[in-house]
């Protein structure tokens, strides 16, 4: 990969530019407002502090706050924009505050305003989207690159390496790689150098070479513990990277400590007292609601079910909950022969599955066979949205052969999930069904937010009808 002349002032003078973008995007709104207020009665000057100094001190305290000089190498720019889009709000809302209480509002344009926010927002998008869009550009083209070291067994090698050339925008380049275990000569991919040796080589490597950082997954193998490894590592001067070969992409791999004890989490819900209260007040008060305006529909459906074929209009099944406790289950019956729930294996229903009945179908199409799991709500066995609860032998399988699957238990199960509405419901022909859909549970543990259910929810209103639900 060719390297370009800007790679390394890019990286000399990285920081540089980050402080140059704080003084800049105060400077540039302050011009646009007084540009926009050019026409207007007094640029607020009934307030105690003119609003050309109120908006740069206002973006100076803000903008930084909100992470927007941060580098953004290793995340998404969606993140970026979501950040922007939210600070700038928060300028707006602080300068408007502002001009009610001096009582200057009415000295402002409202056209001029809103033009004025709108560029604001513009130039912010501009100069921070699109400069770290051109820069992801620039690196995949060899410019502004990171060389790396690798130290680790052939298959961790090869993972990495194939990370690297999918991400090429990130800008790494493995220069070198060593491993603890002999490897033959042509035991390398096309993204992967030959391996240069074992240990004393990777010393003499860095002893004669310049590199970026050294990046290890090793841990212990014919002897060599990690003792000696920090030992060796800690003897750089460089960056040292620790990439686990054994990392799963659902865990969290944030850093705590208990005392001087670093550790590091790999599951687990971090929702507080606060936030678990906060859910089950919006679970409550939204089902509560639903229930009321929907029991004309569940009368409905219920007389519907008995007279399609003979059984009883509910099926209750053992399902685990949170911290893996069972429930029972509340759903409309819609098969004609019920399965056993202590049966060995439980069948998943499939397209043109003969047990299902033809009022059955319909309601498995548009998800009205879920809805007495409100009344589930209600009793606090499950939550509107969170992972949808298995059958307990398909808990017990997929448990053995997915790692972290009964991490999805750490939080209550849901009527509706991020899984079901990213299209991974129904059932599940292959292990790597399943394993998007756990996935997408961990997903959704990790981030949860209010915000993130209420988004679920609408999504779910807009696809009640399933092809996948059979």
């Amino acid at each position: 990969m060719k390297r370009s002349p800007w790679g390394g002032l890019l990286r000399l003078h990285g920081q540089d530019i980050a402080r140059l973008q704080r003084l800049l995007d105060p400077l540039v709104l302050t011009l646009l407002f007084l540009g926009f207020d050019s026409g207007s009665r007094g640029l607020g000057r009934e307030a105690w502090l003119p609003f050309w100094i109120l908006v740069p001190l206002t973006a100076i305290l803000i903008l930084p706050r909100a992470g927007l000089y941060s580098s953004y190498r290793h995340r998404s720019l969606r993140v970026l924009i979501r950040r922007i889009t939210t600070s700038w709000l928060f300028v707006l809302s602080l300068l408007l505050t502002a001009a009610f209480l001096s009582k200057s509002s009415a000295s402002f344009s409202r056209l001029d305003s809103s033009l004025w926010a709108f560029s604001g927002w513009l130039w912010l998008l501009s100069t921070h989207v699109l400069l770290r869009k051109w820069l992801r550009w620039h690196r995949s083209q060899g410019g502004n690159s990171r060389t790396i070291v690798y130290w680790g067994l052939p298959d961790a090698a090869e993972a990495f390496a194939e990370q690297i050339a999918s991400n090429t925008w990130m800008g790494y380049q493995i220069i070198a790689w060593f491993s603890p275990a002999p490897t033959r000569p042509d035991q390398h991919s096309q993204n992967l150098p030959s391996c240069s040796g074992g240990l004393r080589e990777l010393r003499d490597w860095l002893n004669s070479h310049d590199v970026d950082r050294l990046l290890f997954s090793h841990v212990t193998r014919d002897g060599l513990g990690m003792d000696q490894m920090v030992q060796l590592f800690g003897d750089c001067s460089i960056p040292i990277v620790y990439a686990p070969h054994w990392a799963h992409p659902t865990m969290r791999f944030t850093v705590d400590s208990i005392g001087t004890q670093p550790c590091i989490d790999l599951w687990g819900s971090e929702q507080s007292l606060l936030d678990r209260q906060l859910k089950r007040s919006f679970d409550l008060v939204l089902t509560g609601i639903g229930v009321v305006l929907i029991a004309p529909l569940l009368l409905v459906i219920a007389i519907a079910v008995k007279l399609s074929s003979p059984g009883p209009v509910f099926y209750m099944q053992d399902r685990y909950g949170l911290d893996g406790k069972r429930f029972k289950c509340f759903k409309f019956r819609s098969m004609r022969v019920l399965d056993s729930a202590d049966q060995a294996v439980v069948k998943q229903a499939t397209a043109d599955d003969p047990r299902i009945t033809p009022v059955g179908a319909f309601l498995r199409r548009w998800s009205l066979d879920e809805l007495p799991q409100l009344f589930n709500v209600l009793r606090g066995d499950m939550s509107l949205v969170g992972p949808r609860p298995h059958a307990v032998q398909h808990n017990e399988l997929y448990r053995r052969v997915i790692p972290g699957y009964m991490q999805r238990h750490a939080c209550k199960p849901g009527i509706t999930g991020l899984a079901q509405v990213s299209g991974w419901r129904g059932e599940t022909r292959v292990l790597s069904d399943m394993e998007n859909r756990i996935y997408a549970d961990l997903t959704y543990q990790r981030e949860w937010s209010l915000k993130l259910d209420i988004k679920i929810l609408i999504k779910t209103f807009l696809r009640l009808r399933s092809g996948n639900a059979y």
